[in-house]
């Protein structure tokens, strides 16, 4: 009897113990980007992940193999300046001290012949001698505004820098999708006309 008591006894501590093992713990799954996905350079890429069995809030942190800046939020964007394979890492760490670490290996290839969409023109911080101009492009791009007190609704024909336009900034070669320049020096009471202009 006493031999089938501990035979007993040790089945059920087997099963205590492979019970632990097989608790569910946090568990992060990157949703977006696919693996092996193929982009280009400056091209944004759209990160997102998930994660089952967390306890309370979930806090999610990319980094970047290339050193690229981390991002954190369940979903981010990223576009990459240089070609090559790129390793993306997000951490996820729930309010237990949890944490779940997944990885997506993608392909970055040479730059892109794509040209900037440009949109979400607008003014800020304007005075009687200067404005503040905003915009945001699809891709990574430079940033530089041209400017006149004369109208030039139809640039066909112009040329190059500043397509018939009198002034112009300094090319900010920052590249960037999220464009602020600042015009300073103008004519107090005098009507300016501007294009804004993004370079991939």
């Amino acid at each position: 009897m006493k031999k089938f008591g501990f035979l007993v006894l040790s089945l059920t501590l087997v099963f205590a113990l492979a019970g632990v093992a097989m608790a569910a713990g946090l568990v992060a799954t990157i949703s977006a980007p696919t693996a092996g996905a193929t982009y280009a350079v400056g091209q944004t890429i759209n990160l997102s992940a998930t994660s089952a069995s967390a306890v309370g809030a979930v806090n999610y942190i990319w980094s970047f193999s290339d050193g690229t800046a981390s991002r954190t939020g369940q979903t981010q964007t990223v576009a990459f300046a240089t070609a090559g394979a790129k390793t993306i890492t997000v951490m996820a760490g729930d309010a237990s001290g949890a944490n779940d670490v997944k990885t997506v290996n993608v392909t970055v290839t040479g730059a892109t012949s794509q040209k900037p969409v440009i949109t979400n023109i607008a003014t800020s911080n304007i005075t009687q001698t200067g404005v503040t101009i905003t915009w945001t492009t699809d891709i990574v791009s430079t940033s530089r505004v041209i400017y006149d007190t004369t109208s030039h609704p139809d640039i066909t024909g112009q040329t190059a820098p500043n397509f018939g336009y009198a002034a112009s900034t300094a090319t900010d070669s920052n590249k960037v999708t999220s464009h602020s320049v600042t015009l300073s020096g103008l004519n107090p009471g005098t009507k300016y006309y501007f294009r804004v202009i993004s370079e991939g």
